[in-house]
């Protein structure tokens, strides 16, 4: 009898184990995805999710996220509130810092986040947010590649962290011909108009899969304008500013 009990409760325990450890792999390397961070560039506690999930409340994680990362072709909206309520964003690339991100005046994305909806983004392609599947292309673990065309196509160009490029014209001709860029590990890129990293600059932390959809100051837009660059490593680690 005794014998009986103990398999009993060996099969028991291995149907209640087995759910869970699915559970667990079930956001493992290669699967679309979407990660946020309780500090900013990925660091603190990791909750993931996977396109179709919908989480009317993050519960202890309410206003607690200060990063995105987003694995594959899959996009993520946010909101202030809990039920999908409140102010909203969607965002389709990694944000490594959401205190950068602007919600109205002065309040930022940063720890004001506590429901969320993510959903397949069907016009992306493969590779484009996926950095854990191989890639044809090599790039730098901390750095910058820029392309020729939107969305990543085209002639390429990649520079590590602390590299700096003061005539774009000098380097396999890229002076006016950056049209995406896409951003890897913890750099932070300052894209410049003039040669000599002068005039008006541009911030990049996270992919832009199309430069024509970000404006300048004046008019215009970034699109094949960028002339001279710098790459910087972030340094340290911190909570996202709020």
């Amino acid at each position: 009898m005794k014998t009986f009990s103990v398999l009993v409760m060996g099969v028991f325990f291995s149907l209640w184990l087995v759910p869970r450890l699915d559970a667990a792999a079930q956001f493992g390397r290669g699967r679309d995805r979407i990660c946020v961070y309780q500090d900013i560039h990925y660091q603190g506690w990791e909750q993931c999710y996977g396109p179709g999930d919908e989480v009317a409340s993050l519960d202890k994680h309410n206003n607690a996220i200060s990063s995105i990362r987003i694995y594959g072709p899959a996009r993520i909206t946010v909101y202030e509130d809990t039920n999908f309520r409140g102010h909203s964003v969607e965002f389709s690339s990694d944000v490594p810092d959401l205190g950068l991100r602007i919600i109205s005046g002065s309040k930022s994305w940063s720890d004001r986040i506590k429901s969320l909806r993510v959903s397949p983004d069907s016009a992306a392609t493969a590779f484009r947010h996926d950095r854990d599947r191989d890639r044809d292309e090599e790039v730098p673990r901390d750095g910058i590649c820029v392309y020729e065309r939107a969305d990543y196509q085209g002639r390429s160009e990649c520079w590590n962290a602390d590299d700096e490029v003061r005539d774009l014209a000098r380097v396999g001709n890229w002076s006016d011909k950056i049209s995406s860029i896409r951003v890897f590990g913890r750099t932070v890129a300052v894209f410049y108009r003039d040669i000599d990293l002068r005039g008006e600059r541009l911030m990049v932390d996270h992919d832009i899969p199309d430069l024509a959809q970000v404006s300048m100051r004046g008019f215009g837009t970034w699109n094949d304008q960028i002339s001279s660059l710098e790459v910087e490593a972030v340094r340290g680690r911190g909570r996202g500013r709020r």
